[in-house]
């Protein structure tokens, strides 16, 4: 069960890394087919869940407030999340490309680097990068068109160009916010707080940033507990490379010590706001309990067996969708 929720969550099964040649590229054949399940697993469409789930909490949180959820104005939301996320995927492919060959021979479980797809012989990475561009057209023409065409006005804008510089640079360079220790907080951002904001401002045409903060908080610092225990498999690659992110600045001694601080916060987000009346958290707060035994599992220094480690991110992948699927469950039935 575990392996087939791993291949599931991760889009590939572990790939051996005796099956990459010298130069990085495989050498298996090629087909229409195959072109298509590359690019697929190049845009990890299962993944694309953790920016359109917060998006749709923003959303129900607005509805329960008496706002007007405007299907056309959130499809095309969900749209230009989802093509922002792919352009981040995409460019992170190519820009990581060396550090991701070389976790693929170290330390790499499922969830850790990248989908491998163009050291086996996938897409040219410029043809990828075409594409991204593409789609960050595409965004940039909806985010365009929600602003001005549906009168949603320039602070929406704002906030989507804040979500895609995010999400673009975190490989891309100049900046490279992976690499500089700041991906994980950029990522709880644009992952956490700002999908919630946006979601509740296209149903209620405002900015409650009380609210956003209070629903978005769980959401972000989930997130940002699944890009940390992401990095532990690949730290050593990370290290070869110069890719300093947390991880790596902190050792993975000391980052084990975040991760179990930022689950305690974790619970903290889920049990002030219940003991304080407001009854959805109630849902999400059995999430606790998971966050919290993922903390313990730190602390005994689970994380230096591999298995163990790759049970640890998968567990923290559903402490994040979970949580915000129930966060937006309770705020509809309270």
């Amino acid at each position: 069960m575990l392996s087939r929720l791993l291949i599931l969550v991760n889009g590939h099964p572990p790939l051996a890394a005796d099956k990459l040649t010298p130069e990085g590229k495989g050498t298996s054949g090629r087909g229409n087919d195959n072109d298509m399940l590359e690019w697929l697993r190049l845009s990890r469409p299962e993944f694309h869940t953790v920016g359109v789930f917060p998006l749709l909490l923003g959303a129900a949180l607005g509805h329960a407030q008496g706002g007007i959820v405007s299907w056309p104005a959130l499809l095309l939301a969900v749209l230009a999340t989802v093509l922002i996320m792919l352009v981040t995927y995409w460019t992170g492919e190519v820009y990581d490309y060396e550090v991701d060959a070389l976790s693929a021979t170290l330390e790499r479980n499922r969830f850790s680097g990248g989908t491998l797809v163009l050291q086996n012989g996938g897409p040219p990475p410029r043809r990828v990068l075409a594409v991204a561009w593409l789609a960050a057209v595409l965004a940039l023409f909806i985010g365009l068109w929600l602003a001005w065409g549906m009168n949603y006005g320039p602070s929406l804008f704002l906030a989507g160009a804040l979500g895609a510089i995010m999400g673009f640079f975190y490989s891309t360079p100049p900046f490279r916010w992976a690499y500089r220790g700041l991906g994980e907080v950029f990522i709880a951002i644009a992952y956490g707080w700002l999908p919630v904001a946006v979601g509740l401002y296209i149903t209620t045409r405002a900015w409650n940033w009380p609210e956003v903060l209070l629903f978005g908080a769980p959401v972000a610092i989930s997130i940002f507990m699944v890009i940390l225990i992401n990095e532990f498999p690949d730290y050593l690659a990370d290290r070869q490379v110069g890719k300093r992110n947390l991880v790596v600045r902190l050792g993975r001694e000391r980052a084990a010590w975040l991760y179990a601080v930022m689950a305690a916060a974790f619970t903290l987000s889920l049990l002030v706001p219940a003991l304080n009346g407001r009854r959805a958290f109630l849902f999400a707060l059995p999430m606790a309990l998971l966050a919290l035994a993922n903390a313990q599992a730190m602390w005994r220094g689970h994380w230096r067996d591999r298995r163990r480690l790759e049970n640890l991110c998968a567990r923290t992948i559903v402490l994040n969708l979970a949580t915000t699927l129930l966060l937006a469950a309770g705020v509809l039935l309270t």
